[in-house]
């Protein structure tokens, strides 16, 4: 799995890089928001729109680092009496799960994506056109479903161990 990580390692971190700078907008504009409305009565124009696609971007963007680099929350309830092999199965059945839902999510998301095209929606505040937004969203599906082709891969090629107080599978 290292290796893998290695190998991808520029992919996560350009991921990881693009939903820290969301969080950081997204908590600027919030902190600037209620400071300004609370002292000058005076809140910033758009904070609504700014807030909603630095968290799309946070989401999206966020989700592909955490599955690639197996970050998951886990909870270890059967992985310690179990077989290197049931692990493996069970870690490759997890990243096809995890790959299968998003592929739905991303299915999901294409009529509301057309939609917006369609009919031009915007965003309520700035007036944003929201197609760009589905865009980042299925660019941030796609390095999803990377992550979990990289974890699959992973899970399938080396046999899996009992996760000890440093991590998971």
């Amino acid at each position: 799995m290292a290796e893998q990580i290695e190998k991808s390692g520029v992919v996560i971190r350009f991921m990881h890089g693009i939903a820290g700078l969301g969080l950081i907008v997204m908590m600027l504009v919030v902190v600037a928001d209620v400071v300004l409305r609370a002292v000058f009565n005076f809140p910033v124009q758009g904070a609504y729109d700014v807030v909603s696609i630095s968290l799309l971007i946070m989401t999206f963007f966020g989700i592909a680092p955490v599955v690639a680099t197996r970050r998951e929350i886990l909870i270890d309830l059967i992985d310690g009496f179990l077989p290197p092999f049931a692990l493996r199965v069970i870690g490759v059945v997890a990243a096809l799960l995890g790959l299968l839902i998003f592929a739905f999510f991303g299915w999901s998301m294409i009529a509301p994506a057309m939609d917006a095209w369609n009919w031009g929606e915007q965003s309520l505040e700035l007036g944003i056109p929201k197609w760009p937004l589905w865009v980042v969203a299925f660019v941030g599906l796609i390095g999803i479903g990377w992550a979990f082709l990289v974890q699959l891969t992973a899970a399938a090629r080396r046999p899996s161990s009992a996760p000890d107080e440093e991590g998971g599978l």
